[in-house]
């Protein structure tokens, strides 16, 4: 039987597990093809497989700063190192880079703490995944949508009356994005952050 650890242990686990998702979630910003895959003007992202990771094994407020962490790599990157000049504008607005990073991982500890009172934990798990993976892509590409609207889809070529095709190129973006990044994070971060909570127990 193992002893029941101190609350400075306890706190020094923590920050340890932080610093290690931390360094995953920049070491995947900054070396290309790991934490975003792009095409064309957008990008589907793995960014949010630690930090979801993180929400499920240390709650909302580990993944409120694990978000926090993705959020500002995300607009470092945009400064520094955009992949073209249209997606460096867009997310160097921290309305588009750093706020919907910051509530995927709010959402995904919020979410697995309201399921596992009533649900499997695995189960909690994967729904916390799902909630998490799609509000990043509904406020990203909503967020551009809403701020960019005319300026974004003329840049693309497809801005119409009423911002009809740039509405049609937002939903068939969202389609995509949210399918893979959704699978992705299920299929990743659900397994790994519930064998690293096991572990914890251990």
């Amino acid at each position: 039987m193992s002893k029941k650890k101190s609350m400075p242990d306890k706190k020094l686990l923590v920050a340890v597990e932080l610093s290690l998702l931390s360094a995953i979630i920049i070491v995947m910003t900054f070396v290309p093809y790991i934490g975003y895959i792009s095409y064309g003007a957008l990008s589907i992202t793995l960014l949010h497989i630690p930090v979801i990771v993180g929400g499920v094994m240390l709650g909302v407020k580990g993944g409120t700063f694990l978000g926090g962490v993705w959020g500002v790599t995300c607009l470092i990157k945009a400064v520094f190192l955009p992949p073209t000049p249209l997606e460096g504008i867009i997310f160097r607005n921290p309305l588009i880079s750093v706020v919907p990073r910051i509530l995927v991982g709010l959402v995904a500890g919020l979410m697995c703490s309201v399921f596992n009172k009533f649900a499997h934990k695995g189960l909690a798990a994967g729904i916390a995944a799902v909630i998490a993976t799609v509000t990043n892509t509904v406020l990203v590409l909503g967020g551009i949508y809403l701020i960019y609207g005319k300026s974004y889809g003329a840049d693309l070529g497809i801005a119409t009356v009423n911002f009809g095709g740039l509405f049609k190129y937002i939903m068939a973006a969202f389609t995509i994005n949210a399918v893979l990044e959704i699978v992705a994070a299920v299929v990743i971060s659900v397994p790994v952050s519930l064998a690293l909570k096991r572990a914890k127990v251990e």
